[in-house]
């Protein structure tokens, strides 16, 4: 049984189905989640009415007051039940990639995304919803230092490349034109203001407190899973623990992306 497999914190339960690794789905889906988003501004830029430009500041106090938040743009939403088609038919046309593909083949998108990050801010590391998308390759430990092999970490190079090659204000302005659809989202899973942008806050949050460590931690080996040696990092909230394991490198590209991300769409999260 591999690494990646497995919870931290825990002792192994009865094997079901294999259990996927929360960080893996968390960069894919934010990479697939802000490729869709491009596609979605190319679509809107094809039959979107175009909005008035607005105005330039007109002194540098105007210009410091002025808000960065993109306005959404006009466009016809389709409802979120049948979201799905759109985000289908746009990556048939425009995309070839096979990461987006993976996610949009499984259904209900905008559900599984919303769910996805409301599970990242409550600490946990959400398993089922983005089962398709499991890297092949595993982490793998070091025997003597009892430390990930750094070169294990490779294997996270193309989906952080993906994401980190993404314009953060191009997908902060994609977000506000599809909103609603979260937003919407977000009302069923039981959050009656239905405000997606604290969900987003509350996930952002959560993956900044990840301990920036020095060092990669050391792992103990339990007769069917690892477990961080350091009893602080045992108490971590399981998605922590698992983008620890993403390497010190990717994480802080990541979290960089993420800080931008949030600073255009004037997120409080610090």
């Amino acid at each position: 049984m591999s690494f990646d497999d497995l919870h931290l914190d825990r002792p192994p339960v009865p094997r079901r189905a294999p259990a996927r690794s929360a960080t893996s789905r968390w960069v894919i889906l934010g990479a697939g989640t802000i490729i869709a988003g491009a596609l979605l501004t190319l679509w809107w830029m094809a039959r979107a009415q175009s909005a008035p430009a607005p105005l330039a500041p007109t002194s540098a106090s105007e210009a410091a007051r002025a808000p960065v938040r993109p306005l959404p743009q006009p466009m016809e939403l389709p409802k979120l039940a049948d979201s799905d088609a759109m985000l289908r038919e746009l990556f048939a046309t425009l995309s070839k990639s096979p990461l987006l593909a993976r996610v949009l083949v499984q259904g209900d998108v905008a559900r599984v995304a919303t769910l996805t990050v409301v599970q990242i801010g409550d600490g946990k590391t959400p398993a089922v919803p983005l089962a398709a998308l499991r890297s092949p390759d595993r982490v793998t430990i070091d025997a003597t230092t009892g430390r990930p092999d750094p070169a294990s970490y490779a294997r996270w190079n193309v989906l952080v490349r993906s994401l980190s090659a993404v314009n953060a204000t191009d997908a902060a302005q994609v977000y506000v034109n599809v909103k609603p659809l979260f937003d919407e989202a977000y009302r069923e899973l039981g959050y009656p203001d239905g405000d997606f942008d604290q969900a987003i806050i509350r996930a952002i949050r959560m993956l900044k407190a990840t301990p920036d460590l020095t060092t990669d931690p050391i792992l103990l080996k339990r007769p069917s899973y690892f477990e961080h040696d350091d009893a602080a990092l045992r108490s971590l909230p399981p998605v922590q623990k698992q983008l620890l394991l993403l390497g010190p490198d990717h994480r802080r590209q990541v979290i960089a992306w993420l800080n931008q991300f949030a600073r255009t769409l004037e997120l409080k999260i610090d």
